[in-house]
């Protein structure tokens, strides 16, 4: 992706995973990406959602629950952004999420059907948002993001994840 303004106003972090996008489409890349990850899901084997790669890794399904709550904390600061709020919002642990999820079962469908709603309502959410409100600077985790950073992240992050689940997991 080659967008200039998020490129320059975007925490350097932010960047790689811009660089997985392909265009700077916002509410296209989020439809194109859960058709994507859909089909992904659904095309690994129910026995690998519980396989983790090494000692101390997250299962597959423990990295498909982080990219949907990530999904959802990044859409919650994009609605505040949104409504220009100027509010800072605190960061969040994802390994004390998952964590306190480790006794919980993930099973496939039950991980898709979420997803898709997930993601159905983060697309809602950004096409009701006027080129105003997605450029409001609000603080996340002491950094300054926009709601339409935060959107490209949301499928950043989600193509990243897919690439560690199919080059770590599915090998």
């Amino acid at each position: 992706m080659n967008h200039p303004t998020l490129y320059a106003a975007a925490p350097n972090y932010y960047i790689y995973y811009y660089n997985l996008i392909e265009s700077n489409d916002l509410n296209l890349e989020l439809k194109k990406n859960k058709e994507e990850v859909v089909t992904f899901m659904e095309s690994i084997q129910e026995n690998r959602f519980d396989f983790a790669y090494a000692e101390g890794k997250w299962t597959a399904s423990q990295v498909f629950r982080h990219i949907i709550e990530t999904e959802r904390i990044f859409a919650y600061r994009a609605l505040r952004f949104s409504r220009f709020d100027e509010t800072p919002l605190s960061g969040f642990n994802e390994n004390d999420f998952i964590e306190k999820l480790s006794s919980t079962a993930f099973p496939k469908q039950k991980l898709i059907q979420e997803f898709k709603t997930v993601r159905d309502s983060t697309i809602s959410l950004f096409e009701t948002m006027t080129p105003e409100m997605l450029s409001f600077m609000g603080n996340a985790n002491g950094l300054s993001v926009s709601a339409e950073m935060l959107g490209f992240m949301i499928v950043g992050h989600t193509v990243h994840h897919m690439d560690v689940i199919e080059n770590r997991y599915l090998v």
